[in-house]
C-alpha cells in the first residue's frame, strides 16, 4: 500500500467521524440503509473500509469475499457471455450473497459468528440466475450482436462501467449516494435506467410504454409499494424484477410466464383477459406451463400457446390495420410465411397463426372427417389451391352474389374474422362460448334446422336472404330443408393444391365423410363442376342417392 493510498483511507475514516453527528443528506451513507454504525457501535465507514489488513486489490475492504461458486443468469436470448462475479461486484456479494459473516464494531476483522444478511430481496444469496446479470464485457460488439441492447458509447455517464468495461453491481447501484432510493445511480421514472441499455424495438410510443392506467386496484404484490401510480411509470418494473425474480429466465414478476400478462389483465388493471381463458373454447395459456420460449422453432415445438406466441408486449400498439396487414396488437412478433419461411418480424397476421397451425405436427386436428383431410391452415389457403376463403390473397371465385357489401370477391379477410372472442367488447382469439374458437355460432351436426343462428358465423359475411334464395346454387335450400348442414359439403379454410383440384374442390366443395357416403352404383363421392353455377355429384346422403345428380 502506498502513501497515497493509506492518506485516503485515514481521509475516508476522519470524513466518517466527523459527519457522524451533523446533519446527513440523501446523498451520504450516513442514515441510509447502509448505514449500519447502531449495530457495530463504530462509525457507518467502517462496516465496509478499513486503513489496514484490506482484500487484496479492493478500496480498502474491510470485509472478506466471499468463495462461493454462484448460480448465474442463463436466457435463450442472453449474448452476452456472463461468468462469475468480477471486480467491484465481489465486494458488494461479500454482505449480499449472505455468506460472510458481519464485521464486529472496531477496524478489526472480527466478525459476529452466524450473523449475515437477514434474508430478503438485498440478500441475493448464491443464486443469481434470478438477477440481472454482471461482470460481463459491455461492448459496441455486444450491440451489434444484439440490436437491442444500446451500444457502449451512448450510455450515460451515470450508469457507469468499470475499468474493464464490464457491467457491475456498481453501474446501477452507488453504495454511497440514496437519493434516487435503493441507491440507484439515476432515476428510474419510466424505467429511464433499463431503456438506457436495453432499446427495445417497438417500446417507444408503444400501448404499456404510453397507458396511463391507475395500479391502484390491482392485486399484484409487485404494485402495492405504490412506488408509481400508472402502469407508463412502471415501464419495465410492471413485468421484470432487477433482482429476486420469480421467473428466473428474463427476471418475470411470475414464474409462469402467463401470469405477468393476467395479473394485469384480469380487469383490475387492463382489458380483462382472464375471464375469456375460462370459456368454453380459448387459447388458454395457464393450460401450459414454461413451455414458450422467444427463440422456439415453430415446427419442432411443442404444442403449447403464450400470450407472447401472438403480442410482443414491448412492441403493441393501437393503430388500425386492413387485411391481410398484421394487427397493431401483434407487432414485431415472429411468424411463418405462406411459403412455409420463419419470419423475425410477420407482416400479415395469417402468420402468426401460421406458427402453430401450420406445419406444425403438435397442431390440433380437425374433428370432422373429409374426403381430402388436411389440418395444415398454411396449405389449405395457399393461393394455388383449387378453393379457399381469402385469408392470404383474394379468392379464386369471381362469382359469389351471396356476399355483403362492403365485401366483394376482391376482398381479403383476417383469420380473426372468423376465429375470436364471442363477446364483441374483447378483440382477438382469447375466449369463445362457441367451439373452434369462432366468434360466433357455425352448427356443423347432421341435421341441423337452418336458421339465423345456426350458421350467424357464415351469415356474417354471405346474405341469408341470398343462400336461402338459390343465387348461388339452385340446390341451396333444399339441402338446407332437409337438415343437411353447410359443413357437410363445404370445408371453410381451404383445399390444399397437392390434394384437390378445381374440378373436384371449387367452391370450397370437401365432403363431410360422417353424412356423406359414396353413391353405391359408381363407389364414388366427389363433385365435378362444369361450369358457372354447373355440376354433378357422385354421392349418397340421407339416403338421397345422387349416380349422379346434375345441377
Amino acid at each position: 500500500m502506498n502513501n497515497r493510498t493509506i492518506g485516503l483511507a485515514w481521509l475516508i475514516v476522519t470524513l466518517c467521524t466527523l459527519t457522524a453527528g451533523a446533519q446527513v443528506s440523501s446523498r451520504s451513507v450516513m442514515g441510509s440503509p447502509h448505514d449500519l454504525s447502531a449495530s457495530t457501535g463504530s462509525d457507518a465507514c467502517r462496516f465496509c473500509h478499513t486503513p489496514h489488513g484490506v482484500s487484496p486489490k479492493t478500496v480498502l475492504w474491510n470485509q472478506p469475499l466471499s468463495t462461493t461458486v454462484y448460480k448465474i443468469y442463463q436466457s435463450s436470448s442472453l449474448e452476452a457471455m456472463v461468468g462469475q462475479p468480477t471486480g467491484s461486484s465481489k465486494l458488494c456479494l461479500s454482505c449480499h450473497d449472505g455468506t460472510v459473516a458481519l464485521p464486529v464494531a472496531g477496524m478489526g476483522s472480527s466478525r459476529v459468528s452466524g450473523a449475515t444478511l437477514k434474508p430478503g430481496q438485498a440478500n441475493l444469496g448464491t443464486d443469481l440466475s434470478d438477477d440481472h446479470p454482471i461482470s460481463f464485457f459491455y461492448s459496441d460488439a455486444l450491440s451489434a450482436r444484439d440490436p437491442q441492447i444500446r451500444p457502449a458509447s451512448s450510455l450515460p455517464a451515470a450508469l457507469a462501467l468499470d475499468r474493464e468495461n464490464e457491467l457491475q453491481c456498481t453501474t446501477c447501484h452507488d453504495a454511497h449516494n440514496n437519493q434516487y432510493g435503493k441507491f440507484l445511480t439515476m432515476p428510474n421514472e419510466r424505467s429511464a435506467m433499463c431503456t438506457s441499455c436495453h432499446g427495445l424495438d417497438g417500446w417507444r410510443g408503444s400501448v404499456h410504454e404510453q397507458s396511463t392506467a391507475s395500479v391502484a386496484g390491482s392485486s399484484n404484490p409487485y404494485f402495492q409499494q405504490r412506488q408509481y401510480s400508472m402502469v407508463s411509470e412502471y415501464a419495465c418494473l410492471a413485468c421484470h424484477s432487477p433482482h429476486s425474480a420469480d421467473k428466473s429466465e428474463r427476471l418475470l414478476h411470475y414464474r409462469h410466464t402467463q401470469d405477468n400478462c393476467l395479473s394485469c389483465h384480469d380487469g383490475s388493471v387492463g382489458l380483462d383477459i382472464r375471464s375469456q381463458m375460462s370459456m368454453m373454447s380459448s387459447h388458454d395459456g395457464t393450460a401450459y406451463r414454461d413451455i414458450h420460449d422467444l427463440k422456439e422453432s415453430p415446427v419442432t415445438s411443442p404444442r403449447h400457446v403464450a400470450c407472447e406466441d401472438c403480442h410482443n408486449p414491448h412492441a403493441i400498439q393501437t393503430l388500425s390495420t386492413q387485411a391481410p396487414l398484421i394487427n397493431a396488437t401483434m407487432d414485431k412478433v415472429s411468424g411463418v410465411t405462406a411459403s412455409g419461411g420463419m419470419i423475425q418480424h410477420a407482416r400479415y397476421e395469417y402468420e402468426v397463426c401460421f406458427k402453430c397451425h401450420g406445419d406444425n405436427p403438435s397442431r390440433l386436428e380437425s374433428r370432422l372427417t373429409r374426403v381430402v383431410s388436411q389440418t395444415n391452415t398454411r396449405l389449405e389457403f395457399d393461393p394455388s389451391g383449387p378453393s379457399f376463403h381469402p385469408v392470404v390473397s383474394m379468392g379464386v371465385s369471381k362469382n359469389v352474389p351471396s356476399l355483403k357489401l362492403p365485401m366483394t370477391v376482391a376482398s381479403v379477410i383476417y383469420c380473426t374474422d372468423c376465429h375470436g372472442s364471442s363477446d364483441s367488447r374483447v378483440k382477438g382469439p382469447h375466449g369463445s362460448m362457441f367451439s373452434a374458437l369462432l366468434k360466433a355460432n357455425y352448427d356443423t351436426s347432421d341435421y341441423t334446422a337452418e336458421s339465423e343462428s345456426a350458421y350467424a358465423l357464415c351469415y356474417g359475411c354471405h346474405s341469408r336472404n341470398s343462400i336461402v334464395s338459390n343465387e348461388s346454387f339452385p340446390g341451396h335450400k333444399r339441402h338446407l330443408d332437409q337438415r343437411i348442414p353447410c359443413s357437410a359439403c363445404h370445408d371453410a379454410h381451404g383445399i390444399s393444391s397437392a390434394q384437390g383440384s378445381s374440378t373436384n374442390h371449387s367452391h370450397l366443395i370437401n365432403f363431410d365423410t360422417g353424412i356423406v357416403d359414396k353413391d353405391p352404383v359408381t363407389g364414388r363421392r366427389e363433385f365435378e363442376d362444369l361450369g358457372i353455377q354447373k355440376g354433378q355429384c357422385f354421392l349418397q346422403c340421407h339416403g338421397k342417392q345422387h349416380s349422379p345428380e346434375n345441377y
